[in-house]
């Protein structure tokens, strides 16, 4: 087995076509792109998908990886919805992602331009005015490491976790009155 380098992350293509993330020196995270076979994937509304990535990835257990939308699909109504990758996984990097839309969400190799007022994917049609393009070669997400703190645990009573200062105490939802 390898040892991996505390200060790289790796990543290795599963899909040929994948494209490796990216990063600038000023941003967050890296940049995760979809990768698919056909020209069309398609989120219907009010659904979610995990969209491939097409990569798989491996970072010192230091960290884990925080998967995050962008702006530019968060302003189209594009969530995702679940975002820890550990240290240790090593499968295909898949997003999981909620269109909370009541119009399809389709990440289309073919420039939007270029169809003229109908789509056809399987069996569907889709009217182009009716559906929200998003292109292929745009990235999806972010991923963005974080470091994790190396604490101890201590199993105590509830009476002595009580005792502890807090200024919330037992305040359930909605008590910190923000």
């Amino acid at each position: 087995m390898s040892k991996i380098n505390e200060d790289v992350i790796y990543f290795a293509k599963l899909n040929s076509d994948a494209k490796i993330p990216s990063k600038k020196d000023e941003d967050a995270g890296y940049d995760l792109y979809a990768c698919f076979e056909e020209d069309f994937f398609v989120i219907e509304p009010h659904q979610t998908r995990p969209i491939p990535t097409g990569i798989a990835g491996a970072f010192s257990s230091k960290f884990y990886a925080q998967v995050e939308e962008r702006s530019s699909l968060g302003k189209l109504g594009i969530k995702k919805n679940a975002g820890v990758i550990d240290s240790g996984y090593r499968g295909e990097y898949l997003i999981l992602t909620y269109n909370t839309n009541d119009r399809p969400f389709i990440i289309s190799k073919i420039d939007a331009n270029q169809i003229a007022t109908e789509l056809i994917i399987g069996e569907k049609k889709y009217k182009k005015e009716e559906v929200i393009f998003y292109p292929f070669n745009k990235a999806i997400c972010q991923l963005i490491l974080h470091e994790i703190p190396k604490l101890k645990t201590k199993e105590i009573s509830y009476e002595e976790l009580l005792n502890f200062s807090s200024e919330r105490g037992t305040g359930g939802f909605g008590s910190s009155g923000k």
